[in-house]
């Protein structure tokens, strides 16, 4: 198999995403956590004598999407689907019916699924059990869609007990498929709490520590995402999808019935999951689950460090927290530390299992705050330290390089648009937040999935993204290390510098959370560390910059009319503004679209280009009363307008103007940078009058720039001078009025076989006509002689009468 080809390129990525499943594994096996678990006799209590002393969950858990999984029809709102359309979609044979139909309200024994994205509904088969109907309601596109897990209905993959009761009620017996209660309810993931509830009986109102710690120890805490695995993940082993028997607090991995599976089915070749309901799938291999594991490989002991690489740390501080403010009594659990902390990031760091909060997908807090809480510089270790937030808002960090907001930021892109893309479909609809943390680059996704790029940027292709994230990352990574080589061991060098470089390598994204940012503090690194140097063009360096508003004082009709000009607005016109985001803000932009830049501090004075920039004193007197010089020399203009982002310099050097002395300033006036005279033809025919006076190539609405200064159009249909000051004629200019003269196009082509045949029809045609006009012209010939001689004849014979008469 070639190494280029696209099959090899997704068999590598394939067996990537399985050896970051195997590699993770290894890593969070080791630090796998233990917590306390219900004793082995306890028993199930419901949720009704928990509720008698956790009275505060009662309101919230209600609405909460646990107790939304398995609903009666009865209950209110509990149905979503739409019953008055899809009658084709819901048509089946029931048993012990005769003629198909379509499923109703009526048929309904339960409301399957919280109605985020698709809701199921279970048909009661009879003795107890019951079979999951073959169409769903997407919730999403809102239509009813089949569900078809089999080829026909019903079959053993539609039935609710075996494939689908584990993880939509609590206390499930597989023997018979009888349930304590429906829904995810308390004791789904705190476990039984028979033993819980006579523990705290027993201790009374009076509560010793002792007794606290065996209240503690009879129940899960049920923020092991173990707990949370045993229904958000996929690879259990044996015939059910679910872990049979599973209590809260044991160890789903270690020992149990939970085998990562690292096949295509449950992964797609960018790493993300393709199979549902994978969320401790991803998490297990992301960076969050082993963040305790690389603390303590990193070596690190501060107790500092655990806020954001333990989740034990933030939920034993926030209980610490409750009892110092009375909200609960009794000993708080002990702080903390390295030696003692079991896990990193889990998932009751970011959700709350009772839906307290209201915010979506019951996060603890809002996606953002989440995320940025630990991706920042918390200023607590030495050195800059993850500062992501830093980097994505554009904070200024050093004092000579001003901080740039990305362009993400500035589109409304959060963390979660890039880091959390959908992986799962429902019907048209893609729909989940990969846990991986990984963003789906546009290289990696397969064929249909979305991938974290196009999802926003839908007028570029996936070819062209990837490219340009690899050619982006590749350039800021040589530069980086090229810059962390030369400031290795440097006497004398100024701190920011070491500030900037640690900045950018801590942010990890090389570029990508803020290209712009980052291409800025690297240019002022590697000016200082002498990496490169800028040249500084002598006039520019010499000359003060003046503010154009001293000028006004004396010179207010050319100020006024200055200040509507593109010189003025050099900095701040739409076009440019959008072409200097399109490039990422490079500084060296501003040392011609601004005044008073200095590359070495990336700085300017003014936006646009200023009065000083073409009046300047030679004597050293002050002006007033020193005369001031002006700036007519073509080359001063030059250089700005040369190069091959603006050759109109370059151009005019080729050109038979600058061979006769014809300057910039002998056709535009210097204020508003318009002609001398109001239009084209007019400041042309000042010179050139002969050309005003072409019957053919000067007609009505043309001019002269029509043929000498070719243009072109840019996507938003505004005409620009592309070429142009040399004054010389693209032929592609005359095929736009001459057509395809001796059949060559314009652009250089062969005609197709469709214009070559219109081109042969035409051609016949034209033979046709000239053949008639010869048969006409012939007979007409004909006819005039055969007249003539009749008239002759005629004549003739009236003079003879006559004579005889």
């Amino acid at each position: 198999m070639d190494a280029g080809s696209p099959s090899f390129k997704h068999v590598s990525v394939a067996i990537g995403a399985v050896l970051i499943v195997m590699i993770g594994s290894l890593l969070i096996l080791a630090a796998s956590p233990t917590y306390a678990q219900p004793p082995d006799d306890a028993e199930y209590i419901g949720r009704r004598d928990c509720i008698s002393c956790h009275r505060g969950y009662r309101s919230t858990h209600i609405d909460s999407a646990h107790n939304l999984t398995l609903r009666t029809p009865d209950e209110e709102n509990a149905i979503l689907g739409d019953f008055t359309q899809g009658e084709d979609v819901r048509t089946l044979l029931f048993p012990d019916e005769t003629d198909p139909r379509a499923f109703t309200v009526d048929d309904l024994a339960y409301v399957v699924g919280s109605g985020r994205h698709i809701q199921r509904y279970l048909y009661d088969a009879g003795d107890g059990q019951y079979l999951v109907l073959p169409a769903e309601w997407n919730v999403i596109e809102e239509k009813w869609q089949p569900y078809l897990p089999a080829e026909q209905w019903p079959a053993p993959a539609y039935e609710w007990g075996p494939n689908c009761a584990g993880c939509h009620t609590t206390g499930l017996d597989v023997r018979d498929y009888d349930w304590e209660e429906d829904a995810v309810q308390c004791e789904a993931c705190h476990g039984p709490g028979s033993v819980h509830a006579d523990t705290v009986d027993d201790a009374g109102r009076d509560i010793d520590p002792d007794e606290l710690r065996a209240i503690r120890a009879a129940i899960a805490p049920g923020t092991d995402p173990q707990t949370c695995g045993s229904c958000h993940s996929a690879g259990c082993e044996g015939e059910h999808p679910f872990p049979v028997d599973y209590i809260a607090g044991q160890p789903l991995i270690d020992g149990y019935q939970l085998a990562m599976p690292d096949d295509t089915a449950h992964w797609r070749s960018s790493g993300h999951a393709a199979h549902k309901n994978m969320q401790f799938n991803e998490w297990y291999v992301s960076g969050h689950a082993s963040a305790l594991v690389t603390l303590k490989s990193d070596g690190a002991a501060e107790d500092s460090c655990l806020k954001c690489h333990s989740g034990d740390y933030l939920q034993t501080q926030a209980l610490i927290a409750q009892y110092e403010d009375g909200t609960r009594e009794g000993e708080a659990p002990p702080p903390v530390t390295l030696e003692t902390a079991q896990s990193g990031i889990t998932c009751a760091n970011c959700h709350t299992a009772h839906g307290e909060t209201g915010i979506a997908s019951m996060l603890v807090e809002s996606p953002e705050t989440l995320c940025l809480s630990c991706h920042q510089d918390a200023g607590q270790v030495d050195g800059i330290h993850h500062p992501a937030v830093e980097m994505f808002s554009g904070v200024q960090i050093v004092e000579n390089v001003v901080g740039i907001p990305s362009g993400h930021l500035e589109a409304g892109a959060t963390c979660a648009t890039c880091h959390m893309p959908p992986s799962l479909q429902a019907g048209d609809t893609w729909y989940g937040t990969s846990h991986t943390l990984n963003t789906a680059f546009p290289g990696e996704v397969e064929e249909g999935q979305p991938d974290s790029c196009t999802i926003c940027h839908t007028d570029l292709s996936r070819e062209y993204l990837q490219q340009f994230i690899e050619r982006t990352q590749s350039k800021v990574s040589d530069r980086l290390t090229n810059a962390q080589v030369a400031a290795e061991g440097r006497a004398n060098l100024p701190e920011w510098v070491y500030d900037a470089i640690n900045f950018i390598a801590g942010d990890g994204s090389l570029g990508v959370h803020n290209y712009a940012y980052t291409t800025q503090l690297l240019n002022a690194v590697e000016v200082e560390l002498g990496i490169v140097t800028v040249a500084v063009p002598d006039m520019m360096s010499v000359r003060a910059i003046e503010n154009p508003q001293d000028c006004a004082e004396c010179h207010a009709n050319e100020h006024n009319e200055w200040q509507l000009s593109p010189h003025a607005n050099a900095s701040l016109s739409q076009t440019f503004q959008q072409e200097y985001a399109a490039t990422g803000r490079p500084s060296y932009c501003m040392s011609c679209h601004a005044s008073g830049y200095d590359p070495r501090t990336q700085q300017y004075v003014f936006e646009g280009v200023v009065c000083s920039n073409c009046h300047y004193t030679t004597s050293g007197a002050e002006h007033p009363p020193g005369p001031v010089e002006i700036a007519t020399d073509s080359q001063v203009c030059g250089r700005c307008h040369s190069g091959a982002h603006s050759p109109t310099y370059d151009e005019w050097l080729v050109s038979e103007h600058s061979r006769v002395g014809i300057d910039c300033v002998d056709c535009h006036t210097p204020h508003d940078n318009g002609l001398l005279l109001d239009t084209v033809n007019e400041t042309c025919g000042s010179c050139h009058q002969e050309a005003l006076v072409d019957e053919i190539h000067m007609g009505e609405d043309m001019t002269c720039v029509d043929c000498h200064m070719s243009r072109i159009t840019t996507a938003s249909g505004v005409q620009v001078i592309s070429t142009g000051h040399s004054m010389n004629i693209d032929p592609g200019t005359c095929a736009d009025c001459h057509g395809k003269t001796h059949l060559l196009s314009s652009d250089g082509r062969r005609l197709t076989d469709e214009e070559h045949s219109q081109l042969m029809a035409l051609e016949a045609e034209v033979t046709r006509l000239q053949e008639s006009a010869s048969q006409n012209l012939n007979s007409g010939i004909v006819g005039g002689a055969l007249g003539a001689l009749v008239l002759v004849f005629i004549l003739f014979l009236t003079v003879r009468l006559g004579r005889l008469k």
